[in-house]
């Protein structure tokens, strides 16, 4: 097994560098750009895949380029608990007692703390009442992301348009390790405990980071939630899981050596900061941080998708198949064609509004086929 190594803060991150460097790196990519224009414009065989059309292609290359360049300097998304332009449909939670938290989630120094979260596309007047409900943990690899309008809005719009979703809440986590899955406990509990909502009516669901958080509840679960009376839910939505964030921690040609590093806007230095700032000091390979190589047995159906042009792709369906050896599990995979991470977050910005689509009606198929 390849060693494990904690990067060191990059000098690109400390204040006053950071400025200097986003600056110096965007006029890079400037000054880059009638290069890439040209060559995808004239040359099919010069894009990321010749299936792509140019659309596709520089805004991939421009993604990818910004990706790396935030991740030099480290700027995680700032968290608020007020509702800001959310008003009403924005919620705090309190956590529940503490024995609710145990195993991995009982830790010495990280406390479940109030979180917050928001309501799709409205806050319900009566949850206990509302029908199938969506609970979303929001990706970022840790280090960005809100659940708030402007970055799982778009999201949350297709769950509703095209999957027929009817209400979502997604909840704003904390990390490193285990902050976030003592997140995710406190709002599922907010929906069976405080809110009523039978657990026959949810799914869990998430993208990305989040799909690696919604294994890690769903393992929770199945451990500890017959002793603890927490129900099962009703099914769960896995999206581009990041099944094997331990990786990033490994040499970084890991990462550049996947074979499909080049049709997918995840950098190493992304994953890497990511893995590195929720990680910490736990176990890198433990179960709840590292699915991959860790089976378990869940009643939940799953539903697991994946671009076939992600650099997840390949650890992802190992950890399905996995999961599917496990006697009495139930999960099924959906890949998307020449597809990069995560269509459903970024599709609009991309050009694959398509995929995204499409894979929003799949995953509101398989919820109301569970329902």
């Amino acid at each position: 097994m390849p060693t494990v190594t904690f990067p060191g803060r990059p000098l690109a991150s400390y204040p006053v560098l950071s400025i200097f460097y986003r600056l110096f790196y965007s006029s890079t990519i400037i000054a880059r750009l009638p290069a890439w224009i040209l060559s995808y414009a004239l040359f099919r065989r010069a894009r990321p895949l010749p299936t792509w059309s140019f659309k596709q292609s520089i805004m991939l290359r421009i993604l990818t380029e910004s990706i790396f360049m935030v991740s030099r300097t480290q700027t995680p998304t700032s968290l608020s608990l007020e509702p800001g332009k959310d008003k009403e449909r924005w919620e705090k939670l309190e956590p529940f007692p503490k024995d609710v938290y145990r195993g991995p989630l009982d830790h010495a120094s990280v406390e479940p703390s109030t979180m917050g979260g928001k309501w799709y596309p409205e806050k319900p007047t009566d949850a206990s009442a509302i029908g199938p409900v969506l609970l979303h943990i929001h990706g970022g690899a840790f280090v960005v992301g809100t659940g708030r309008a402007n970055q799982d809005g778009i999201m949350a719009d297709l769950f509703i348009k095209h999957g027929k979703v009817g209400y979502i809440f997604v909840p704003q986590y904390l990390c490193p390790v285990p902050a976030a899955l003592q997140d995710l406990v406190t709002s599922y509990l907010y929906f069976v405990r405080t809110l009523g909502i039978p657990a026959s009516n949810i799914t869990i669901s998430g993208d990305s980071a989040g799909g690696n958080l919604v294994i890690g509840l769903l393992r929770y679960l199945a451990e500890y939630g017959a002793e603890l009376n927490i129900p099962q839910p009703k099914s769960a939505v896995i999206l581009c899981p990041w099944v094997a964030p331990v990786k990033s921690l490994w040499p970084e040609f890991v990462v550049t050596s996947n074979p499909n590093f080049r049709t997918d806007y995840l950098g190493a230095e992304l994953c890497r900061w990511g893995a590195a700032t929720y990680i910490r000091d736990a176990p890198p390979e433990h179960p709840y941080i590292t699915p991959l190589g860790h089976p378990f047995k869940t009643p939940v159906p799953m539903l697991v998708t994946f671009g076939s042009a992600e650099i997840m792709v390949i650890d992802g369906l190992e950890w399905v198949k996995e999961m599917e050896r496990v006697d009495g599990n139930e999960i099924e995979a959906y890949i998307e064609p020449d597809v990069p991470h995560d269509t459903l977050l970024v599709g609009h910005i991309l050009g694959f509004e398509e995929s995204s689509a499409g894979v929003a009606r799949k995953m509101g198929k398989f919820i109301r086929q569970h329902a």
